[in-house]
């Protein structure tokens, strides 16, 4: 038994070194120890790479991941492990299709047959790699308003589920840099962390429009927490809710109600 958290913002699995040592003749993966100090930024907190191997995993009945899998030190935070669900495919026929339901708070994976059954009542837009890590990106246009006025900025944007908020723009993303610098009148409050301590800065959006889904009262978090990605932002959760969403990872589509 594993608590798993399903992420899109990696590129590889996970596995807390407790939890991997603990059941490893259950996981049946030969780990091998990194031969050089490494180091993994997540959301701004950094863990060390202790193992490394590759292999495949059994997820239930119908799934599976197949690729790299690291091991880190004191990763477990009410989780086991991690794993990026563009990696995640159907037994029977190697698909990698993912339905999110936001509705019903269900994921399933989806062989090519099964989703061909599925309603066709979606809007579509391709996904990219052209990402930090490879990891899958959709490039649109956000548009929003705050007292009165509207706003636009145009990038590529990672679909994360592992960010449980609205919208990350990364600060430093030369984009957003002069998107800010270019619109002085914008208010941006200060983000704090339980602790009071400043992680970011924020943009309340009095409405937005985003990837053709229309949003109230949302807030668009400023982070230097992650230094290494290059698109002008990340997609959280909260874009997700309320709707059904399908990841064609093979064909490079990704559909919304």
């Amino acid at each position: 038994m594993a608590t798993i958290l399903l992420e899109s913002g990696i590129h590889v699995m996970l596995i807390d070194s407790l939890y991997a040592f603990e059941n490893n003749r259950h996981l049946n993966l030969d780990f091998v120890k990194t031969k050089r100090y490494e180091r993994m930024n997540l959301g701004g907190r950094k863990y060390k790479i202790t193992h490394k191997t590759t292999g495949t995993i059994q997820l239930g009945d119908n799934a599976e991941y197949s690729g790299e899998i690291f091991v880190l030190s004191n990763y477990q935070s009410g989780h086991d492990m991690a794993i990026p669900i563009q990696r995640i495919s159907h037994s029977n026929d190697g698909a990698h299709i993912i339905k999110l339901d936001m509705k019903n708070y269900r994921l399933q994976v989806l062989n090519r047959k099964l989703f061909s059954s599925e309603s066709t009542n979606y809007s579509t837009v391709a996904i990219n790699y052209d990402t930090y890590q490879n990891m899958p990106a959709v490039r649109t246009d956000l548009c929003f308003k705050q007292k009165g006025k509207r706003y636009t900025l145009s990038g590529n944007f990672v679909l994360d589920l592992g960010n449980a908020s609205f919208l990350f723009l990364m600060k430093q993303n030369p984009a957003v840099q002069d998107f800010l610098k270019n619109n002085t009148e914008l208010k941006i409050q200060t983000a704090y962390n339980k602790k009071g301590v400043p992680v970011g800065e924020a943009i309340v959006a009095e409405q937005a429009n985003f990837c053709k889904k229309s949003f109230k009262q949302q807030i668009i978090a400023i982070t230097p927490a992650l230094p290494k990605f290059t698109t002008e932002g990340c997609i959280g959760l909260k874009f997700f809710d309320g709707s059904i969403s399908v990841f064609d990872f093979d064909k490079h589509e990704f559909h919304f109600q």
